[in-house]
């Protein structure tokens, strides 16, 4: 899985009806990407600039690093060069994404090249159709940014109405249609989906970006977890404070999260947070990695931050998964 962050928003037009969206092989119950108010992509403000800080990359054949600053991660940094974080971990086999320092150096997988000069979507590239009645009773529109080297990201909250909790949800969002549309696996930022929650579907477009950048999503993979399922611990979130930016186009939330004494130690943590805007969209997602176990009945700190990929942060949810330490098998 990835490791921290990441992400237009769309057309007016309501749904008065969440669409219902029912994920194949899973038991009875609804797995749905949750709708926004509004069913295709707008672009961003033409004057809007990301406030993640682009890499300065330079066109020359030389090789791209990072320097690892407090509070990055894995999920971050892959998201400011607009790429996984499987292929940054690849091309630094010898770094523990749990155990990074201040200071060190990542290679980054990249041609550089310089980056485009505008970061917003024309109008008459998003311009597209409303979707039929159909459609919307099937798919609900995913939320796309463009990044600073052309790219997209796109998410589309699943929210899990079932009685049983769900693991390993997947998605194919698909950007255009016909011959030049392109598809994309997404997949969210924690194994665990629980009954009652939610979390975003994340996918990556590499450019060059089809001139019809409609997206949408369905849904195709999940498994559903058995009532007397082990491998996953019960969790307690405590958040402290959501501290918003002046501008509202960053955001730190803080808090806790412990372990009863009555469970086995938590072999890993991880919190994800999704921030969203005053109308629902989805405008930044971030994953947090315990460097340390949770042992039973203990508590961490979390310090989580958040940058905006399109206007003010509403509000941030949180979800958190563990599991417990696996004890060594001795001959």
């Amino acid at each position: 899985m990835f490791a921290g962050l990441l992400a237009t928003a769309c057309a007016p037009g309501a749904v008065s009806q969440p669409p219902q969206v029912t994920a194949t092989g899973t038991p009875e119950g609804t797995l749905r990407p949750y709708p926004s108010d509004t069913p295709t992509l707008t672009p961003l403000p033409t004057d809007y600039v990301s406030p993640t800080p682009s890499p300065t990359i330079t066109p020359t054949p030389t090789d791209v690093y990072y320097e690892v600053q407090l509070n990055d991660d894995m999920y971050s940094i892959a998201f400011r060069y607009g790429l996984s974080p499987a292929e940054v971990m690849t091309a630094n086999p010898d770094v523990d994404p749990r155990a990074m320092t201040v200071g060190m150096q990542l290679l980054i997988p990249i041609t550089p090249t310089p980056p485009p000069a505008a970061t917003s979507t024309s109008n008459a590239a998003q311009a597209t159709a409303a979707p039929t009645a159909e459609e919307e009773a099937t798919q609900a529109p995913p939320d796309c940014y463009l990044d600073a080297t052309g790219g997209l990201w796109c998410f589309a909250l699943v929210e899990n109405d079932q009685d049983s909790a769900l693991e390993n949800v997947s998605g194919v969002i698909t950007l255009g249609e016909g011959e030049t549309a392109r598809q994309e696996t997404a997949i969210t930022p924690l194994n665990l989906l629980p009954a009652g929650a939610s979390q975003p579907l994340i996918a990556y477009f590499q450019p060059p970006l089809p001139a019809d950048r409609t997206a949408s999503v369905e849904l195709d993979f999940s498994l559903p977890v058995m009532p007397d399922d082990q491998r996953y611990l019960d969790l307690t979130l405590e958040e402290r404070a959501l501290d918003l930016s002046e501008d509202g186009l960053s955001a730190v939330v803080t808090g806790t999260v412990s372990l009863s004494a009555d469970q086995a130690d938590a072999d890993y943590v991880w919190i994800s947070a999704t921030a969203f805007d005053a109308a629902g969209h989805i405008v930044a997602v971030r994953r947090w990695d315990s460097t340390l176990e949770l042992a039973a009945g203990g508590e961490l700190d979390f310090e989580i931050r958040l940058y905006s990929m399109a206007g003010p942060i509403d509000r941030v949810e949180l979800l958190a998964e563990a599991q417990p330490v696996i004890a060594e098998i001795t001959p």
